[in-house]
């Protein structure tokens, strides 16, 4: 009987089939003779005797000789775990190493076992010293940076990569070496000193050569990659340039990751580029779309505003904008801020930084950091814009990090940062700095700046109310500020904003009919009086006049408008508690609870999902309704049929209005906020909220806010006396008084608008514990994501003494179901996006599952949270059945806890581990990482050593992270989880096919996780043989085997074509069994890897795309694999089969959706990024079959589209545009330009975090390229002319916005251009044209001359856009120069080395082509040999220095460089380069070739001048050129500058 089918993944299987020999037989004569040498060092380190030297050691017997050492000295138990921690990791690197080069080695010993030798050499002679172990774990550390980078190449070796990996392994001996020689010659007393390895000069020397080494390797990957591009595509140009490019961009990148990890923004608030989240940018924004048009300028005559912004050094650098609550402050700073931005030169001098910070911008705390201060938020956000204000603020910013990484608090990060900083002196900036909501936090920080002698302090712009000015402000000692008062200057702003709103209303906009005037002066005027200045008491009244029509309702509405806020909100309040019914007034509560108890803010939809579940919650503490069938008789018969009753469709929705209609017109309490998010309409709301514990205490509040105005029976009595003796009874009786009193005494029992702090933490952990119980509920992704991350933060805040006895029995239960059922368990500690990427993943669910496992498994926080819970008796009131009863009690007396609370999810992880289909390697380490922790937390003495606190597990460099969540497991914790797991599960009553499914689970268990650990592969493939062994249908084995890099491919065909006759007579003879996923997908894999090995076979390669095709038809998607099949067809041309499996692909779209991220990241992506052979371009020209790769890209569009996965959908209509730009003619260009409009468009609507900024930069310099080439076709209209210039400027951030120079060099060169070639006189051209030039001269000013060259590129790019011919010509030659110099360096380095033969010394160093040379004079490192410095566009041709004439592109922005024979050849039309957009008809400048007489004599700090004539200077200083571009450029209007064009 054939085993159940398994489910697998291609990511659990794959592995290359195809080794590359790397050694001919003089290169393995080499290597011999090198391993002969590190033989001999070996045994002499074994003190001569090669008898101890242990040939058969390996890292299970290193671990094991440091295990006896910490076992005989158990006060060092920690240390040493350490210790040997860090040893695993190095032999690892060490095993793989010398895997790579094991076949070039001596078999006189084994490569990787003389470097463990040696190592437990240094071990010995070091034992005992205290202190050496520290040492020598650091030392450890640095050498496993150098070898653990060789590993990545294992199976694409050439000889001069092995050769670098022989000499890594030799270096690493010779360090052994030097610190055994340490030990003899260094007292004890030095085994205290700190870096005792690391600070000695020869052992530096060799981590040096190590460091040079990996320097050269990768300039071989370099070479190994031009080789193979070379031989597969002919042409790597655009590659190269990419690379080089997207390099800079990586360091400015560099340089902005490292200061914000410095400023301390939480991961939560970084977006994948690893940058803060700019949700100042958003609030500003926010802002900007609420302001009316003209208001606020009364500001820019403001004397006191005025002198802030012009003087040189105002003698009061901070102006308070002030004013009550809601009398507009925070809009007007945003106005003022938008007014400054725009302004041409807002300041005294060329150039502002404007930061900002707006409270409102800050949200709820991250998901991982503790409640910052104001100051906190304010430092790190305004430091942020500071230090990314432009580049050499930048790179100053990152050396200071580089210095000193260490800071008191946020007042020293302003000292270190920016007061400290050269560059806050720089003569031509001035800083603003706007900052909304004053704290008395910021005292300390307005002093500091404000404090600072010279006369470039930060200008600051506050806004506070007027009790902060007088109650802290002017009490503060040294801080100097002058005060606006805003109700002295926008009378004229109010009336704007009042017209603005009545222009909007139905009933007031049309100003002509009859009497309408009149009625908005009355309003107006009314208004104005009433509210005088307060925009809350405005917007509550054009509100409520926005819905009324009636003369009597509107003078209501008028009548109204003075009273105070707080009467307005009261009014309010008692008015939903009146009108509103009591389950409206229940989800009021809700709500509420949700806004100010939740951990995050939540849309629209996700709080109408969590308001859903105290529905669920209720139904689960009454018994079931039964389901009454209908009954109707039947036409024309006495019968009586049952109709069964439906069942309500399956919806979260517990109200059929929108959710979002029902917050504006019944919930007016509420408002959505502009990024979709349900907030208070008004912080003062909350305020006026009664409390209901409160209200309890007061007869419900009587004289509180919003509670229900309760009469008391007294009162009622008074009034019954009064009309008993008016009126008769009768009368009485009619008026029904008695009704009335008695519904007026039933609202002491009515529900009312309340907060209830003692029950609303209780409230919302029963809540994440219905989620996470309920299995439709946990598979609403966020629902169960907020559950599993905060479920504990929740119970942690309950105060049990106070909480409700009722809610408190409804958690007993619960905790059980979460801790004991399989829903609870999976909801915690499973994963449930198997359909995404591994990168998706890692950035979205493991985030959060990871936290889950620090805080309830690795800590003890939440195994103490649930005792506490337990211990009390209201709590266990109703866990009346098993297994709650003996889960309470073991909770309660167990002496460890994590046994009892987790061995039943301990037990499903092993289920999911062996007794599942579940194969993917994110599951195998969801469960391995679950039982890795339990098995250390069951053992006294592991636990022992554990930290309680989650802290401690979440640092990602931190021992504990990496020992718990690491993802590389040992041989021996694999086999401890396996051995308890088989325990658990029976395994000893296993039949024969149980056992095979066992044997081929623990296989792949071995191969996803173990595959370094030596000896690891034998294992796992012995496991898988032993599988079959045991039942030969085992499919799943003999498809892990026949995907192993040592089986054949015609030993794979026959395994492969044997499974799937097997599984395709299992679906011809059982309908059942194609109904089941696993089997059909297990199919589809075996089908699709049989197409593969049939493809390598190369027998017939169109059986091969047919099986190919035929595992489409299976219920099985896999992106990733896809990618691979196209690419095989692309390595033969066979293109006809590209275009076949595409559309046979497009047949199956249905199964596309849940599996749509790797759709776009494993396959799209990668198909399409690659800039010079696009696969399903070559494919559609080859065939003419665009239709087809269009018609896939539609498909997936539509889907993007449905989903609403903004950044999906942007990564495919990149992909799409980056296909039709490969189109052989240009018939697609209009294509293009449309969809990347399109996709810029949504992008900008629906911006999002998780988008590659460098992406995005891409596409948009695209653009801008096609805009300029269009507007200048002839015959085009001006007027169409000018429209393609407003479309570039339209593509760029603003001028005084932060902006990566290096990312958008691109889009702000061609605005440049166009504008200089149309001649106009743009204001915002001539910006950025000193924007380039500015950042050019700082770069060079500064002392670091690795950054002359950056500067040198912009300033060529800028002055080849506007042909400024001989400055750039100077620049080009000052480049070739730089080059000269470094390539001088280099030779006169390598010239300079002498050889040895022997390998004994210390003073080997790395050769220029990478490799060891022994017996050097010197050890100091060598200079790295200058890559080559321009490609030609047209041929490919490369210089290190051009010592021949180049030509540059002045339309392509300096961008283009091609020799002189491709220049003529592209003039005459006859140049056809795929990717080259320039044209014949293009303005070309020509550049100077390397000319040494120029230079020669030519002092440092001088400039080349290429075109002096005899007898001229041949230079000039370079203080004197920056001079000259400085008047140019920045000093007056940037002069039109015309040169000679070629």
């Amino acid at each position: 009987m054939a085993p159940p089918a398994l489910q697998t993944s291609a990511s659990a299987l794959s592995s290359s089939s195809n080794t590359e020999k790397v050694t001919s037989p003089s290169e393995q004569k080499e290597i011999d003779a090198i391993w002969k040498d590190v033989y001999i060092k070996v045994v002499e380190l074994a003190g001569g005797d090669p008898k101890k030297v242990e040939k058969t050691l390996d890292i299970n017997g290193v671990l094991q000789y440091i295990e006896n050492l910490q076992a005989s000295d158990r006060k060092k138990s920690e240390k040493f775990g350490l210790f040997k921690k860090i040893v695993g990791r190095t032999l690892q690197c060490i095993n793989t190493v010398g895997g790579i080069v094991a076949s070039g080695a001596s078999e006189v010993f084994a490569p990787a076992g003389m470097c463990y030798s040696a190592l437990t050499f240094v071990i010995q002679a070091w034992q005992g010293y205290e202190g050496m172990f520290d040492n020598l774990a650091e030392l450890l550390e640095k050498c496993t940076e150098f070898l653990e980078r060789l590993e990545s190449y294992q199976g694409r070796m050439d000889a001069r990569l092995t050769r670098v990996a022989v000499q890594n392994l030799r270096l690493f001996v010779e360090i052994c070496d030097r610190t055994i020689k340490m030990r003899r010659k260094h007292n004890k007393f030095l085994a205290f000193t700190k870096q005792l390895f690391l600070n000695d000069s020869g052992i530096q020397d060799l981590l040096g050569m190590m460091d040079r080494l990996n320097a050269k390797e990768s300039l071989l990957v370099n070479a190994q990659t031009y080789k193979l591009v070379s031989d597969s595509a002919g042409d790597i140009k655009l590659i190269l340039d990419t690379q080089k490019e997207q390099k800079k961009e990586q360091e400015a990148r560099k340089w902005r990751t490292t200061i914000a990890k410095a400023l301390g923004f939480p991961a939560a608030a970084l977006d994948n580029d690893g940058e803060p989240i700019p949700t100042w940018q958003r609030a500003f924004d926010a802002r900007k779309n609420t302001l009316v048009d003209d208001t606020g300028k009364w500001i820019q005559e403001d004397e006191v505003f005025l002198e802030w912004t012009k003087s040189t050094s105002p003698a009061k650098p901070v102006v308070v904008l002030g004013g009550k609550n809601g009398s507009g402050k925070t809009s007007m700073m945003a106005n003022t801020l938008r007014q400054l931005r725009k302004t041409k030169r807002p300041g005294p001098t060329s150039r502002t930084v404007s930061a900002y910070f707006f409270l409102e911008g800050e949200k709820k705390k991250g998901d991982d950091e503790d409640d910052p201060s104001v100051l906190e938020l304010v430092s790190r956000t305004l430091l942020w814009q500071i230090a990314t204000s432009y580049e050499a603020m930048t790179k100053s910013v990152f050396q200071i990090l580089e210095r000193s990484s260490d800071f008191y608090d946020a007042l020293d990060l302003w000292q270190q940062l920016f007061i400290n900083n050269k560059e806050r002196m720089n003569p031509e900036t001035t800083f603003f700095l706007f900052i909304d909501g004053f704290d008395d936090t910021l005292l300390q920080l307005l002093h500091k700046l404000t404090s600072v002698a010279d006369n470039k302090r930060p200008r600051v712009f506050l806004t506070a109310r007027p009790r902060m000015i007088t109650e802290w402000l002017e009490r503060a000692d040294g801080i100097k500020f002058n005060t606006i008062n805003i109700d002295d200057h926008n009378i004229d702003d109010i009336k704007k904003y009042i017209d603005f709103r009545m222009n909007n209303m139905p009933i007031l906009k049309d100003t002509s009919r009859t009497g309408i005037k009149e009625w908005r002066g009355k309003i107006l005027e009314t208004l104005q009086y009433k509210c005088a200045g307060d925009y809350f008491k405005l917007n509550t009244s054009l509100n409520a006049l926005a819905k009324v029509d009636l003369v009597d309702d509107i003078n209501e509405v008028l009548a109204d408008a003075d009273k105070t806020r707080v009467d307005q909100i009261d009014a309010e309040i008692r008015r939903l508690n009146n009108n509103r019914t009591i389950k409206e007034i229940q989800e009021i509560n809700e709500i509420i609870l949700w806004v100010e108890t939740g951990r995050w803010w939540f849309s629209v939809e996700t709080l109408e999902n969590l308001l859903s579940i105290k529905h669920r919650i209720s139904s689960a503490v009454k018994p079931p309704v039964p389901n009454i069938p209908l009954t109707r008789r039947k036409t024309g018969s006495p019968n009586v049929e049952s109709i069964p009753q439906r069942d309500n469709p399956a919806t979260l929705t517990i109200s059929l209005l929108p959710f979002a209609q029902k917050l504006a017109e019944k919930y007016p309490l509420f408002t959505i906020t502009d990024g979709g998010d349900v907030n208070w309409r008004s912080p003062e709301i909350l305020e006026r909220i009664p409390s209901k514990d409160l209200s309890n205490r007061d007869g419900f509040g009587g004289g509180t806010s919003g509670g229900p105005q309760v009469i008391q029976e007294s009162e009622i009595a008074i009034v019954r006396h009064f009309l008993n003796n008016v009126c008769p009874p009768d009368l009485f009786e009619r008026f029904e008084f008695e009704q009335f009193f008695d519904a007026k005494l039933s609202t002491r029992h009515k529900e009312y608008i309340c907060l209830d702090p003692d029950n609303a933490e209780i409230k919302v952990a029963i809540a994440c514990l219905v989620i996470l119980t309920e299995e439709d509920l946990r598979n609403n992704t966020l629902l169960r994501r907020y559950a599993m991350y905060w479920l504990l933060e929740h119970l942690q805040d309950v105060d049990l003494s106070a909480a409700d006895r009722e809610l408190k029995a409804q958690v007993g239960p619960l905790l059980v179901k979460l801790f004991t059922e399989e829903c609870g368990i999976d909801s915690m500690f499973w994963l449930f996006e198997s359909d995404v990427s591994m990168k998706t993943w890692d950035l979205g669910e493991y985030v959060y599952s990871s936290d889950v496992r620090n805080e309830w498994l690795y800590s003890t926080f939440g195994v103490q949270e649930i005792s506490r819970w337990l211990h009390d008796s209201s709590v266990t009131k109703f866990i009346e059945d098993e297994p709650g009863l003996s889960f309470v009690k073991a909770a309660k007396t167990s002496s460890n806890l994590h046994q009892e609370i987790f061995s039943r999810a301990a037990k499903q992880m092993a289920h999911h581990l062996f007794r599942r289909v579940e194969f993917l390697p994110r599951q195998f380490l969801c469960a391995c990482w679950f039982l890795r922790g339990y098995l250390s937390r069951i053992n006294p003495e592991k636990s022992a050593l554990m930290p309680s606190d989650p802290k401690d597990y979440r640092e990602e460099k931190s021992p504990y992270n990496q020992e718990f969540e690491g993802r590389a497991f040992r041989l021996d914790e694999v086999k401890a989880i396996e051995d308890w797991a088989a325990t658990v599960l029976q395994k000893t009553e296993d039949t024969p096919e149980q056992e095979s499914s066992w044997e081929i689970h623990g296989a792949l268990i071995l191969f996803q996780l173990c595959r370094s650990e030596p000896g690891a592969m034998e294992i796992y493939q012995k496991r898988a043989h032993k599988a079959i062994s045991l039942n030969p249908k085992n499919w799943h084995a003999c498809h892990f085997i026949a995907k192993q890099p040592n089986t054949s491919n015609e030993e794979a065909v026959k395994l492969l074509s044997r499974a799937k006759e097997g599984l395709d007579d299992l679906r011809a003879n059982d309908p059942e069994w194609a109904k089941d996923h696993a089997n059909t997908a297990l199919l589809a894999r075996i089908t699709l890897d049989l197409g593969d090995r049939l493809w390598d076979l190369g027998q017939d390669y169109q059986l091969a795309a047919r099986t190919h095709r035929e595992s489409l038809t299976q219920d099985y998607v896999h992106f990733k694999d896809y990618t691979k099949v196209i690419t095989k067809y692309q390595e033969k041309g066979s293109w006809p089969e590209v275009i076949a499996f595409i559309e046979a692909l497009n047949t199956t779209s249905e199964t596309w959706d849940a599996y749509f991220d790797e759709l776009v990241n494993e396959f799209v992506n990668n198909l399409t990024n690659d800039p010079v052979a696009n696969a399903l371009a070559q494919a559609a020209d080859a065939t003419k079959r665009w239709d087809v790769v269009e018609a896939f890209f539609t498909l997936a569009i539509d889907i993007s589209e449905k989903r609403e996965s903004h950044d999906l959908l942007f990564l495919l209509k990149h992909g799409l545009a980056k296909t039709l730009s490969h189109a052989a003619d240009e018939a697609q260009e209009d294509k293009v330009t449309a969809i990347q409009e399109t996709a810029l468009k949504d992008f900008k609507a629906n911006r999002t975090d998780s988008l590659s900024q460098h992406t995005i930069d891409q596409m948009t310099n695209y653009l801008a390229e096609t805009y300029l080439m269009k507007a200048f076709e002839p015959g085009l209209p001006a007027e169409k002319v000018d429209s393609y210039g407003s479309l570039i400027a339209n593509l760029l951030p603003g001028i005084n916005d932060t902006c990566d120079i290096w990312g958008n060099h691109g889009a702000v060169c061609y605005l440049i251009r166009y504008h200089h070639k149309r001649g106009t006189k743009s204001s915002l051209a001539k910006e950025w044209v000193q924007r380039l030039v500015r950042t050019a001269i700082e770069l060079l000013a500064d002392d670091d001359e690795e950054n002359d060259d950056d500067a040198y590129l912009l300033l060529f790019w800028a002055l080849a856009t506007v042909e400024d011919v001989r400055n750039t010509r100077i620049t080009w030659a000052l480049r070739n120069m730089v080059q000269f110099d470094a390539l001088t360096r280099w030779q006169n380095w390598t010239d300079g080395k002498q050889r040895s033969n022997t390998m004994g010394s210390l003073d080997a160093v790395v050769g220029g082509d990478g490799d060891v040379k022994d017996g050097v004079a010197e050890s100091r490192p060598g200079p790295e040999k200058p890559s080559w410095f321009v490609s030609c566009d047209g041929c490919d041709r490369q210089w290190t220095v051009v010592d021949e004439t180049m030509y540059t592109c002045a339309d392509c922005v300096g961008v283009v460089e091609i020799d002189a024979q491709c220049c003529a050849q592209l003039q005459r039309g006859e140049l056809k380069r795929k990717g080259l957009r320039c044209r014949k008809d293009h303005t070309f400048i020509e550049l100077p070739k390397w000319d040494a007489e120029i230079y020669k004599g030519m002092p440092r700090g001088s400039v080349p001048l290429p075109d002096s004539k005899d007898g001229e200077k041949r230079w000039m200083p370079l203080d004197q050129w920056r001079g000259e571009l400085r008047r140019m450029y920045l000093d007056g209007d940037v002069r039109e500058v015309v040169g000679q064009a070629a």
